[in-house]
């Protein structure tokens, strides 16, 4: 198995692994209670999850010799993301962690839909501004391109994020060169509705 493969597939199991306990409910809290958690919580941040996550659906099984594998979707996704944002989250319609894995590379792409376009562009641009306010490498942030396809791109992290109709993408690349990411990230644009 080359290094890359194996660097790889650990990164995997290491994120899966991790996913796994992100995703397990905190056992003294009832289910009665947690929903009522959670109800008042996505009231408060104006989250509507829709009951049943399709969002992932969206991307392709495979692309560029990459397989799809599903991490999280729905409220267990909404949940990690949260835990790794500083601001709140608002509006969020579903959501998925997807992860694409092969030729000895992987790309971990977020999936967020929001009730309409406007939304998803006005909440990537405050992701921007709540970068740049953060401060560290997320300052860098900066707008770059692939072709026609306005990307933002944080040079320290190595990852990017753009929106299309109600969609936002974030995607990080491990083991992927820029033309590589570049291709990709087009893909999942020209199968997005």
């Amino acid at each position: 198995m080359k290094n890359g493969m194996k660097k790889g597939l650990i990164i995997l199991l290491i994120l899966v692994c991790l996913l796994a306990g992100c995703a397990q409910k905190s056992p003294q809290k009832s289910p009665q209670n947690l929903s009522t958690v959670n109800q008042s919580v996505n009231r408060a941040n104006r989250v509507n999850l829709s009951a049943n996550s399709t969002v992932a659906d969206l991307l392709p099984d495979n692309m560029m010799g990459m397989h799809k594998f599903v991490a999280l979707k729905g409220k267990p996704a909404l949940e990690f993301v949260k835990r790794s944002h500083r601001g709140p989250i608002k509006y969020v319609k579903d959501i998925a962690l997807v992860h694409y894995l092969g030729n000895d590379s992987m790309m971990l792409v977020w999936i967020t839909e929001y009730p309409s376009a406007k939304i998803a562009e006005n909440q990537t641009l405050l992701m921007v501004k709540g970068m740049k306010k953060f401060g560290s490498v997320w300052e860098s942030v900066n707008e770059t391109s692939f072709g026609n396809l306005k990307v933002y791109y944080v040079p320290g992290k190595d990852q990017y994020f753009f929106c299309k109709g109600k969609y936002m993408i974030y995607l990080i690349p491990v083991n992927m060169n820029r033309s590589a990411v570049e291709k990709f990230a087009l893909k999942v644009y020209s199968v997005l509705p």
